[in-house]
């Protein structure tokens, strides 16, 4: 058979209509699948937020009077535990740095084992420990493996060391050594002195103005007598809250957490001192002479505490005047790499502090410059653009706030510490609920334009003008970026 001989004319006819027919088809199955067209640019993005499916929260109260947040979850085989007492350095009395200390003793070891066996049984188990001390708490955390094997033995040697602190003459030596050293670091980082510079000028005289680390003087003069009293009062089950996120059932954080309070010693809850403000005055600037590059400068006021009602309204209007700010000062003078402000979490009245580094010509007129947009701000209020982009960006900011074990610890452990709703997303519900002209009132009520208590460290230098803002070459679209959650 001749395989190159052609075809018919009426073939070759009826071929070519097959293929164009089979052509036609491929072609309008692609164009139907064609995947749609792809981002080109963030500006083609929705304005509306993506719906979050929010983890759900468990919480009891032990017999002890121990408050216990509790999230399940599986995606990892581990769990992360945290325990915090009101034990921070506001219940130090006349005895400063000695809630410090006893925190710090338990990196000693525990009655029955010393550091070494308690640090070498953590690690052949795998499992990663913390601690840590603030004004107002101490707390320790831990993240371990699920599984019975390791889970039971890792609370058992946790257990041991918060229940049986051993408070040797060795290692209250040691711990004295390294509270000196940090009080000498803080003498020499011109954040630490101007930190307490301003907490001297707005909280006289009160715990809250101390250094958590105390002086030389006062660790000199804690004995053995003080730490065991402070342990038994501070480091009871009712002082404390336990927060588990993780691999467990409800049934098993609920025995292990069990476990744990009844370890700790019996006794109440600690009265919580809180801190008052100074009466309100016209604010100062003090200088610190350093032989640096370039000048620290940082202002603070007294705001509010967490649970106050006007506490989102001047949440938001801090994330909103950082904003601007860093949209002044970083973006448009180029003077600074980032301007940072923030109200830490607080149970009494807690500063509202910016800060910035810059060269230190800019140092006076950076200062002036920050209280010139802060008095128009109060003035003014924020504009529904900037308002409605804060909500927008917290919106789409609060899957992260679920992310991970750790992001939900440390969320449940506001929610627990304060007595929030038992939900992830209360404080962004409540900013999405302001108005301008209510986080205007609220900025009114509690804040002044003059009432910065400023300081600058850095070389005295001939100050110059701030450089002209630089004119925008496109125009961009810009978000109200928060520098802290």
């Amino acid at each position: 058979m001749n395989l190159n001989k052609p075809l018919p004319v009426a073939a070759r006819c009826a071929l070519y209509a097959a293929l164009l027919l089979a052509l036609v088809t491929l072609c309008t199955r692609t164009q139907a699948q064609a995947p749609a067209p792809q981002l080109q640019s963030l500006l083609e993005l929705s304005p509306t937020a993506p719906v979050t499916r929010l983890p759900a929260i468990k919480a009891w109260k032990l017999a002890q009077g121990t408050r216990v947040l509790f999230v399940e979850n599986h995606n990892l085989a581990m769990f992360d535990l945290q325990i915090s007492f009101a034990a921070g350095s506001n219940q130090d009395g006349d005895s400063p740095g000695l809630a410090a200390t006893v925190l710090s003793l338990f990196n000693e070891g525990s009655a029955l084992m010393d550091a070494n066996a308690l640090a070498e049984g953590f690690d052949r188990l795998g499992v990663a420990l913390g601690n840590g001390i603030s004004k107002e708490q101490s707390f320790f955390t831990l993240r371990s493996l699920s599984a019975p094997h390791i889970r039971e033995p890792a609370m058992h040697l946790f257990t041991e060391m918060l229940a049986r602190p051993g408070f040797t003459v060795e290692g209250q030596r040691r711990v004295k050594n390294e509270l000196l050293t940090q009080l000498k670091k803080d003498h020499d980082d011109p954040h630490a002195l101007a930190r307490t510079l301003i907490y001297d000028e707005l909280y006289p005289g009160q715990a809250v103005a101390r250094s958590r680390y105390g002086t030389a003087e006062s660790l000199e003069r804690i004995d053995q007598a003080q730490l065991v009293n402070f342990y038994r009062r501070a480091y009871t089950a009712a002082n404390a809250q336990i927060v588990i996120v993780g691999d467990l059932t409800l049934q098993q954080a609920q025995t292990l957490s069990r476990s744990l309070a009844n370890a700790l010693p019996a006794g109440p809850a600690l009265t919580r001192p809180y801190a008052v403000a100074a009466p309100s005055t016209r604010g100062k600037t003090v200088h610190i002479e350093d032989e640096a590059s370039h000048t620290l400068l940082m202002m603070a006021q007294n705001a509010v505490p967490t649970q106050h009602p006007d506490w989102a309204a001047i949440r938001a209007g801090n994330i909103m005047f950082s904003h601007i700010l860093n949209g002044d000062l970083r973006e448009d003078r180029s003077i600074t790499y980032g301007v940072l402000s923030d109200i830490p979490n607080a149970q009494g009245p807690a500063p509202w502090v910016i800060s910035l580094n810059t060269p230190s010509r800019y140092s006076q007129g950076a200062l002036a410059r920050i209280k010139a947009l802060f008095a128009q701000y109060l003035e003014e209020g924020p504009s529904e653009i900037q308002l409605n982009d804060v909500k927008q960006h917290l919106l789409r900011a609060l899957p992260q706030h679920t992310a991970s074990n750790l992001e939900m610890r440390n969320e449940l452990s506001i929610i627990g510490r304060f007595n929030q709703p038992l939900t992830f997303d209360y404080k962004n519900r409540q900013i999405q609920a302001l108005t301008r002209e209510q986080i205007k009132a609220a900025m009114n009520r509690h804040l002044r334009a003059d009432g910065w208590v400023s300081v600058t460290v850095g070389p005295d230098v001939v100050q110059q003008p701030l450089p002209d803002p630089i004119a925008p070459q496109t125009v961009t679209a810009q978000s109200c970026m928060p520098a802290n959650r």
